[in-house]
């Protein structure tokens, strides 16, 4: 069925629950588990702020990496209670693309992600795009 399961995790509250789920899955199944959590740039705007107020982009990210880092730290923490070691990633760059990559990169057969509900739409731009063009199997969860 599915040996290598990969989940996008971020701090949302539908992250943390594929999260969990992805733990169980990969627990019952027996498969590796993989974590992966992007670190988006700033928007491009950020750029004119950047030029006026410097230190604005240096802490958003660097408050970002270390939310995230430590993320990293307890998605570790949540696998090696159920008795599972993951390989967990912190990557900057484009989030759909970033985790298209990663999947491919590491064969995942299985690809979770937490949905987002947006007014009357069931998942955001990421979950939409991810639907439209992830390479494997994808199960969102919300």
């Amino acid at each position: 069925m599915f040996h290598k399961i990969m989940v996008a995790y971020d701090d949302s509250p539908e992250a943390g629950r594929a999260l969990r789920l992805s733990i169980e899955l990969a627990k019952a199944l027996r498969a590796e588990l993989s974590v992966v959590t992007v670190l988006e740039p700033l928007p491009s705007y950020y750029s004119f702020a950047m030029s006026a107020v410097p230190a604005v982009h240096w802490t958003d990210t660097e408050e970002k990496r270390a939310r995230y880092s430590a993320l990293q730290v307890e998605a570790r923490q949540q696998a090696k209670a159920a008795g599972l070691v993951i390989d967990a990633e912190l990557i900057s760059g484009d989030e759909v693309g970033t985790i298209i990559d990663c999947t491919k990169r590491h064969h995942s057969d299985l690809l979770v992600l937490g949905m987002r509900k947006h007014g009357w739409l069931m998942a955001g731009h990421t979950a939409k795009d991810l639907t439209e063009r992830a390479p494997r199997a994808l199960l969102g969860i919300r």
